[in-house]
C-alpha cells in the first residue's frame, strides 16, 4: 500500500481570521524591521571596526562628513530607525489592561486567603515579643522540623538591611515563616523584600506625626543604613534598589492587621455601636448618660452636638491608578450603599412633594453648595471631596464621600453647618427624617453666621439661640487642616490606599482628642469664666445707663433687653420671603425713576443738541413709555393692602438700604479672601510667599469695584440726611465710608445692624447700646449654657472610663476562668461567642491566651490614660456646681477609688513582667497581667 504524506490545517477561530486580515500589512512591516535588526547586529558583532554609516568604500573623518552632498544626505535621510517604538492599538490596550486586572485581583485574593493565618501568627509574636520590644525580637518561633528550602530574600531593620538566604519550609507560608522572625513582607507569595516589625512601628508613629512619604522615608533610610550596612543592588546592577512599593504594602499590611485586632477586641468585648463610638469617636459625646441629668434644663440635657462641613481639597483624580479590586471603606466612612440608599429616598420624596428649586440668598452665598460653581474643579476626578461629621470637642465621627458634586443635602441633636439654614429648609419642604425633626436643631458655624442675611441669623446664629453653649462650629475646619498634609499624596494614589490612610490618620487624631479631653474641657471652662466677666463688666455699664425708650426714664434692665430680642424675632418673623421679594423689586423701580428724573434734567440743560424735532419727539416718546411702564409696575406691586412708598424719605430708605447689602456682600467675599491669610497666623497653617501675593492682588483688583458701591452709599446717604437731618435709624460717625475704614470693619460691626439694614426705627434697630445689651443677655445665657454642657460631658467621660476598665477586669477573670478550665482538660466547657471569632488555626486555649494578652495591654493603656486624666478631672470636678448634684458624689468616690486599684495594677504588672516564664497565669507569655486582684 502506497504512503502518502498529508498535512492537516489547523482549524484557526474566525475572530483570530479577521484580526490577522486586518493587521497583515503591519505584521509584515515589524517582521522585516525585526529581521532588519537581527541582520544589523549579526554583522556588528561579526565586523565590529566597520564604519558607523555603513558603507564600506568611505574611509572619510569625521571632519569630511560634515561637508557631504546633496545626495548624500538625501541618502542618509531614507535610513529607518529600527528600534522605532510603535503606539499600541485597542486590542493591545485592552489585553495590558486584562493582564493588569487579573495582577491585582490574584494579588488580593493570596493577600486574602493569607490574612486570617497572619493575624493569628501576628498577635502571637505581638504577645511572645512584648511588642518587639525583648531582645528576642528577631528569634526564629518556629517549631517546624521540615528540610529549610532557602531563598536569597532582601530583610530592611532600623539598624541595618542585609541580603541573605532564610530558610523557608513547605508546611508554612513565605510571609508567616517571615513574621515569625520578625519582618513583615512586601508581597504574599515568593516575597523578595521584608520589612522588621519596630521599623513598620517607628514609621507608624513618624508618619502620624510628621509629614513623612514612604519615598521619602526610604531614601533617608537608605542613606543612613547603607554605611552601617550593606548595600542592597538590583540585580546584574550596582544601583540600589528602589524599596517604596513593597515598602507601602508593608505598611498596608500592618494596618490592617492592627485594625482586625481593635475589631476582634470589640466582638470579644460585645461592645454596643455607642459604646465602640465612644472608645473610637468621643466618650465626652457618647459616654454614659449622666445619673443627674434630671438637674439640667430640657435646652442642654443630654445634648449631642455635631458639625458637618465639605472639603472639596481632598479629591482624587480617576486616571491616578487603575483599581479592579473592589472598594474597601473602612469603618469611619459611610457605606456608599447607605449614600446611594439615601439619595433614592431624596429622589422619591422630591417626586411626591415637588419642593420649590429656588435657591436662597444663604445658599448662593456659599459657593460650595452649589454644583455648578466646581465642576471645572472636578472634571476628571471620580472623588471630588470628603464630607465630614465631628462633635463639638472635634473629634471625627464619620465620613462620607463626596462623589461628582458638591455638598449635596441628602437624644436631641444640634448640628452645626455652614449652610445649616439651607440644610434645614431643604429637609422640611421634603418631609425629610420626619420621626427625628423634634429632636433635630439646625445652626450655622460662627465663622459662617455673620455672612448670612439678618432673617437666617436671628434664627440659626448659635449665639442667639438657645442649646449651643459656646460651640463655635469650627471643628471641621481644625481637622481639615491637621489632614491637610495627606492632600498632594492622596489625589494620584489608589482609591483603596487614600480612604485607608484618611482613617488611619482619623483614628490617630480621635487617639490624640481622646487623650487631651480633660484639657479640652478645663480650657473651655476657663474661655468661659473669662468670656462672662467680660460681658457682665459692659453689662453692668449698659444697666447704670438711663432708657431714652422709657417714659420713666427708668435705667435700662435686663426685662427691656429680652422683650427687645423677643420684638426682634417678631418683626422677623413678619417680613417673609415675599416682602422681601417686594423691597427689592421696589427698589429697582425706584433706581429706574430716579434714572429717568436725571434724564429729563440733562435733557433740559442740553436742548440745543438735539437737531430735529424727530429726534426729540422719539426721545420724549420713550420716556413717557418709560414712565406708564413704572406707573403699572407700581401698581401692581402695591397691591393687596401693601402700602406704597409715595414719600421721599421711604425711597431713600429703600435705595440706602439697597446699597448697604450689596456693600455687605462684599465685605462677606473680603473676609473669605483674607482668611487663608488670617489662619496662616492664627492656626499655624502654612502659605506660601506666592500664594499670598495672589490673594492680596485679588484683594487689590475688587478695589475699584467696592470703591464704586461706596460711593454710590455715601452719595445715598449725604442726600438722604440732607432732607431729613433729624433721622434716627442710622448713625453718622461711619460717615462718610472710606475703602480703609470699610475693609477693616468685622461682619458684626454696629455699622451693619442699624436700621438702614433692618428697615425699622425700634430700638432694637437703631439704638447701639440696645443691640449690645441683647447680645450682653443672651450670650450670658450661652456661657451658662456652655457650664452645663462641659459637667455633663465631664460625667461622661468619668462614666466611661470607670465602665471599660471594670469592663475589661471582668472579660479578663472570665477568660481566665475558662483558660483555667481548658487546661486541667475539662472538655465539656460550652462554647461561647468567643469561641466563634475567627482568629486563624489557633485553638481554644491558644486563643484565650492571645485575647486575654491583648485585653490586659489594653488594661495598662487605659489606666494609663485615666491617670493623665486626673488632675484635669479633678480641677473639673470642683468648679461644675451641679457634679454633687444626684449621684454624682458617688461617681467621684469610685473615681478615687479606680485611681488606687490602678496603682495596684501596675505595680502588680511591673514585677510580673520580670518573670520569663512560657506563660504567666492568666496565659500571659512572660508580659505579667494588669488584672491584679482580678487574676489571684
Amino acid at each position: 500500500m502506497t504512503k502518502r504524506r498529508m498535512t492537516l490545517r489547523v482549524p484557526v477561530r474566525r475572530g483570530d481570521a479577521l484580526r490577522r486580515l486586518a493587521n497583515h500589512h503591519r505584521d509584515i512591516g515589524a517582521l522585516q524591521r525585526l529581521r532588519g535588526h537581527e541582520a544589523a547586529v549579526r554583522q556588528a558583532q561579526e565586523d565590529p571596526t566597520a564604519n558607523f554609516y555603513d558603507r564600506p568604500g568611505d574611509a572619510e573623518s569625521f571632519e569630511n562628513h560634515e561637508q557631504q552632498s546633496s545626495a548624500d544626505e538625501k541618502e542618509e535621510g531614507d535610513w529607518v530607525n529600527l528600534l522605532r517604538p510603535e503606539e499600541p492599538d485597542e486590542i493591545d490596550k485592552a489585553i495590558q489592561s486584562n493582564l493588569e486586572r487579573l495582577r491585582q485581583e490574584a494579588l488580593q485574593v493570596n493577600w486574602d486567603s493569607l490574612l486570617d493565618s497572619l493575624h493569628a501568627t501576628y498577635m502571637t509574636q505581638k504577645m511572645r515579643t512584648k511588642n518587639w520590644t525583648t531582645p528576642e525580637s528577631y528569634d526564629t518561633f518556629n517549631s517546624c522540623e521540615c528540610v529549610p528550602q532557602r531563598r536569597t530574600i532582601d530583610l530592611i531593620d532600623v539598624y541595618g538591611q542585609r541580603r541573605e538566604d532564610f530558610a523557608f519550609c513547605s508546611c508554612t507560608s513565605d510571609a508567616i515563616r517571615l513574621l515569625q522572625s520578625g519582618y513583615l513582607p512586601g508581597s504574599p507569595i515568593r516575597p523578595v523584600t521584608a520589612f522588621s516589625l519596630p521599623l513598620l512601628i517607628l514609621h507608624n508613629s513618624l508618619w502620624n506625626h510628621c509629614n513623612v512619604g514612604a519615598l521619602p522615608f526610604m531614601n533617608a533610610l537608605r542613606e543612613y543604613l547603607e554605611p552601617r550596612s550593606q548595600r542592597l543592588k538590583v540585580r546584574n546592577s550596582n544601583n540600589a534598589r528602589e524599596l517604596r512599593k513593597p515598602f507601602s504594602a508593608a505598611v498596608d499590611i500592618y494596618r490592617e492587621l492592627e485594625d482586625r485586632t481593635v475589631r476582634l477586641m470589640f466582638s470579644v468585648l460585645r461592645l454596643t455601636p455607642q459604646q465602640i463610638l465612644a472608645c473610637q469617636s468621643c466618650p465626652a459625646c457618647f459616654g454614659p448618660e449622666p445619673t443627674n441629668h434630671k438637674v439640667y434644663p430640657s435646652s442642654t440635657k443630654n445634648r449631642l452636638i455635631i458639625c458637618l462641613d465639605g472639603n472639596f481639597q481632598h479629591r482624587h483624580h480617576s486616571k491616578a491608578s487603575r483599581d479592579y479590586d473592589r472598594i474597601q471603606t473602612p469603618s469611619i466612612f459611610l457605606p456608599p450603599s447607605n449614600i446611594q440608599d439615601m439619595t433614592a429616598k431624596i429622589r422619591e420624596l422630591e417626586c411626591q412633594k415637588k419642593p420649590d428649586e429656588k435657591k436662597d440668598r444663604c445658599t448662593e452665598s456659599h459657593k460650595a453648595a452649589d454644583d455648578k460653581r466646581n465642576q471645572s474643579t472636578w472634571k476628571g476626578c471620580d472623588d471630588t471631596g470628603l464630607m465630614g461629621c465631628c462633635c463639638r470637642h472635634d473629634n471625627a465621627i464619620y465620613m462620607a464621600n463626596i462623589s461628582k458634586s458638591g455638598e449635596q443635602r441628602y437624644r436631641p441633636v444640634g448640628i452645626l453647618y455652614d449652610i445649616g439654614c439651607s440644610l434645614d429648609k431643604f429637609m422640611r419642604i421634603r418631609d425629610l427624617m420626619k420621626e427625628h425633626r423634634q429632636r433635630i436643631q439646625f445652626a450655622t458655624s460662627i465663622f459662617h453666621s455673620y455672612a448670612h442675611e439678618w432673617s437666617c441669623q436671628v434664627d440659626y446664629n448659635p449665639r442667639l439661640n438657645t442649646g449651643w453653649g459656646m460651640s463655635d462650629g469650627e471643628g471641621l475646619e481644625r481637622m481639615w487642616s491637621f489632614l491637610s498634609r495627606l492632600i498632594g499624596p492622596l489625589r494620584y494614589s489608589t482609591r483603596n490606599h487614600r480612604l485607608g490612610s484618611l482613617a488611619h490618620l482619623l483614628k490617630h487624631h480621635n487617639f490624640r482628642s481622646i487623650n487631651c479631653l480633660p484639657r479640652w474641657l478645663k480650657r473651655k471652662f476657663n474661655n468661659a469664666l473669662k468670656r462672662r466677666r467680660l460681658v457682665q463688666k459692659d453689662l453692668s455699664e449698659l444697666l447704670g445707663k438711663p432708657n431714652p425708650h422709657s417714659s420713666s426714664r427708668r435705667c435700662y434692665t435686663r426685662r427691656f433687653f429680652r422683650k427687645q430680642w423677643e420684638h426682634q424675632r417678631k418683626f422677623k418673623n413678619e417680613s417673609t420671603a415675599d416682602h422681601e421679594d417686594r423691597n427689592e423689586k421696589l427698589v429697582s423701580l425706584c433706581k429706574r425713576e430716579a434714572a429717568i428724573e436725571a434724564m429729563r434734567k440733562r435733557l433740559s440743560e442740553s436742548y440745543q443738541y438735539l437737531t430735529n424735532a424727530e429726534e426729540v419727539n422719539e426721545l420724549f416718546d420713550k420716556i413717557r413709555s418709560e414712565a406708564e411702564k413704572l406707573e403699572q409696575e407700581w401698581i401692581d406691586l402695591t397691591e393687596g393692602g401693601h402700602p406704597a412708598p409715595e414719600s421721599e424719605e421711604k425711597k431713600l430708605l429703600l435705595l440706602l438700604w439697597s446699597a448697604k447689602a450689596n456693600l455687605f456682600a462684599e465685605a462677606v467675599e473680603l473676609r473669605a479672601e483674607r482668611q487663608p491669610i488670617v489662619e496662616s497666623r492664627t492656626m499655624g497653617r502654612h502659605l506660601g510667599t506666592k500664594l499670598q501675593q495672589k490673594i492680596l492682588k485679588a484683594i487689590q483688583g475688587r478695589r475699584a469695584a467696592v470703591n464704586k458701591l461706596i460711593a454710590t452709599f455715601n452719595t445715598t446717604f449725604e442726600k438722604y440726611i440732607t432732607k431729613y437731618p433729624q433721622q434716627r435709624v442710622a448713625d453718622q460717625s461711619s460717615y462718610p465710608l472710606t475703602y480703609e475704614a470699610f475693609s477693616k470693619m468685622p461682619l458684626d460691626d454696629r455699622f451693619w445692624n442699624d436700621g438702614l439694614y433692618y428697615r425699622s426705627d425700634a430700638p432694637w434697630a437703631i439704638d447701639s447700646d440696645v443691640q449690645s445689651g441683647i447680645h450682653g443677655v443672651l450670650l450670658l445665657d450661652r456661657i451658662r449654657e456652655e457650664f452645663e454642657l462641659i459637667a455633663q460631658e465631664l460625667f461622661r467621660a468619668m462614666a466611661w472610663a470607670l465602665a471599660l476598665y471594670d469592663h475589661l477586669r471582668n472579660y479578663i477573670t472570665y477568660i481566665r476562668t475558662r483558660a483555667n478550665q481548658l487546661q486541667e482538660g475539662e472538655s465539656d466547657v460550652e462554647l461561647d461567642h468567643i469561641d466563634g471569632l475567627d482568629l486563624g488555626n489557633c485553638s481554644r486555649e491558644e486563643k484565650l491566651r492571645l485575647i486575654n494578652r491583648e485585653l490586659q495591654s489594653l488594661l495598662y493603656d487605659h489606666g494609663l490614660l485615666i491617670q493623665d486624666w486626673s488632675l484635669d478631672i479633678a480641677w473639673l470636678w470642683n468648679q461644675c456646681e451641679k457634679m454633687e448634684n444626684g449621684d454624682g458624689g458617688d461617681l467621684l468616690n469610685r473615681w478615687v477609688a479606680l485611681l488606687d486599684q490602678i496603682v495596684v495594677d501596675q505595680h502588680i504588672h511591673t514585677k510580673s513582667s520580670r518573670h520569663t516564664s512560657s506563660y504567666g497565669r492568666c496565659g500571659d507569655s512572660g508580659g505579667g497581667c494588669c488584672a491584679g486582684s482580678a487574676c489571684r
